[in-house]
């Protein structure tokens, strides 16, 4: 047989071959390399407290001398099992005005937080005492009040604290000659989560 004879033979079976289903050679294991990257997100702890714009107190038919209640409902809301509270309230003024030589002190020995659900840390009473001195920065400039110590409260094991907080606090006339007219205040729930 000639040399083109024998080289057409083997082209013919190469194709028959693969037509056939046979396959060709396997070509040689590539080599293959993976890492893996663990990534973490830090979530800070974070706290949000809303309350009532304004509260009204009618005093028609409040007696001098006797202390005036003011129920302030706020909502809290945390990311944490754990909240540190504490309110400070100012006195009330005279049109708000707190250069007024006109106010009603701030009476009582302290504020009263209460939970919708969850309690204070070790029993902690629900009546936060006013603190015999005051940190700056607390009370807005210029006005005078009280700041009550801090309490630890918590949510339901395993619950984030998110929940209705209802303050009490309350204000004593002791001056039956007080000028008539409106007098205001603040009252404010101060929030801490640590992380």
């Amino acid at each position: 047989m000639g040399r083109a004879r024998v080289i057409g033979r083997l082209r013919l079976l190469l194709v028959l071959g693969m037509l056939s289903g046979a396959s060709a050679p396997a070509p040689a294991a590539t080599q293959t390399g993976h890492a893996t990257a663990q990534v973490v997100a830090h979530v800070p702890a974070h706290l949000v407290i809303s309350g009532p714009a304004l509260v009204t107190v009618d005093l028609q038919d409040h007696r001098i001398g006797t202390p005036i209640p003011a129920r302030l409902r706020f909502a809290v809301r945390a990311n944490t099992q754990e909240v540190e509270l504490q309110v400070a309230c100012t006195d009330l003024y005279e049109a708000g005005n707190p250069t007024s030589g006109h106010r009603i002190p701030v009476a009582d020995s302290g504020a009263r937080i209460t939970c919708e659900q969850g309690r204070g840390i070790l029993d902690i009473a629900p009546l936060l005492p006013w603190r015999n001195s005051l940190s700056a920065g607390l009370l807005p400039a210029g006005w005078t009040g009280a700041v009550s110590e801090t309490g630890v409260f918590t949510a339901a094991p395993g619950a984030a604290f998110n929940q209705g907080v209802v303050v009490d606090v309350s204000w004593n006339t002791t001056d039956p000659t007080l000028p008539l007219g409106e007098y205001r205040g603040y009252v404010e729930l101060i929030g801490l989560v640590r992380p």
